[in-house]
């Protein structure tokens, strides 16, 4: 693959307003890529668009100009709280959002959908999960990804279109401004002097690094084409799993606070104890594997947050 491959390419990224988003637009601005972004509230800066995507005719204006040779799905509806809280809202906008970006890239032949999903369509149960699980949701959040995972590969079918569908693990770093997210949480409240709050603890997840993420939909957009059909879905997972308890003692170690984790009452059940994903075919297929280890990714984000906290 020649090292200059998204120079001068057309790129869509929805969501690029959002922590993802943001780092992705970044990664491949610098690559050469005249890039699009869309985003839901102002805009944010060059490059960038304000458009609610459930409108169609609205999102329509973004792919009039000059074809996309990629277009990179990430706006969703992505917290499981708020999921929960707002069901009929997280659905519509997920779901609906997902239908509007699937029919312009197909009329406007798009070369690679890559819709962004989550590793929670694989459901509560505690295993290690590969791609040929079925999905397997309750909650309305992983419930709206998993109707979009079905709809994309539907489209892909029926259309034959280049779409490809990352499942990631709970990704981290700079720059996440979610203070509902258990890393930027607990971070935030060591640097305010605070003890971090915690419910339950023994629950085991997998953390990717943002900047294995962005590499990770870098390949993506880069595989060639006869490998899509028989490829569609990819897990990304982080190097292993780790409970919730030792993930805020490791943030608090690696801040050098001398602090102790505050117990809470837990406000919902609790949840899965372990959820693990297979990367293997990622590897296999695509060459990626994770970089960053959860210690140095964390000492990345605590650096980060001890320069930006004032102005979060």
């Amino acid at each position: 693959m020649p090292k200059n491959f998204w120079a001068g390419k057309r790129v869509l990224i929805t969501g690029a307003g959002g922590f993802v988003g943001r780092h992705l637009f970044a990664f491949l601005s610098r690559e050469g890529a005249r890039v699009t972004g869309i985003v839901r509230g102002s805009s944010s800066g060059r490059g960038t668009l304000t458009c609610d995507i459930t409108d169609i005719r609205n999102l329509a204006a973004a792919f009039r100009k000059t074809p996309y040779f990629a277009c990179f799905h990430l706006a969703s509806d992505a917290l499981v709280e708020e999921g929960e809280e707002r069901p009929y809202e997280t659905i519509r906008n997920n779901v609906i959002g997902a239908l509007n970006i699937l029919e312009l890239c197909r009329t406007n032949t798009v070369r690679r959908i890559i819709v962004a999903s989550t590793a929670h369509v694989y459901g509560d149960a505690s295993l290690s999960f590969s791609e040929n699980d079925p999905p397997k949701p309750s909650r309305p959040y992983e419930t709206s990804k998993a109707c979009v995972d079905i709809m994309s590969q539907s489209y892909a079918d029926s259309y034959h279109l280049p779409v490809l569908i990352p499942r990631f693990v709970n990704i981290y770093g700079p720059g996440d401004p979610s203070m509902t997210r258990i890393i930027p949480k607990t971070i935030r409240s060591i640097l305010a002097g605070r003890r971090p709050e915690m419910w339950g603890g023994s629950a085991e997840r997998e953390y990717l690094y943002i900047d294995d993420a962005v590499r990770a939909y870098d390949v993506l957009g880069k595989i060639e084409a006869s490998a899509i059909e028989r490829n569609r879905i990819f897990n990304f997972g982080g190097f292993r799993s780790i409970t919730v308890e030792a993930l805020v003692k490791k943030i608090i170690s690696v801040s050098g606070a001398k602090t102790s984790v505050q117990r809470i009452p837990s406000p919902r059940e609790e949840e899965a104890r372990v959820q693990h994903v297979q990367s293997d075919k990622a590897y296999r297929i695509l060459g990626w594997r994770p970089r960053i280890d959860l210690d140095e990714g964390l000492g990345n984000t605590v650096a980060w947050y001890r320069t930006h906290a004032p102005s979060l």
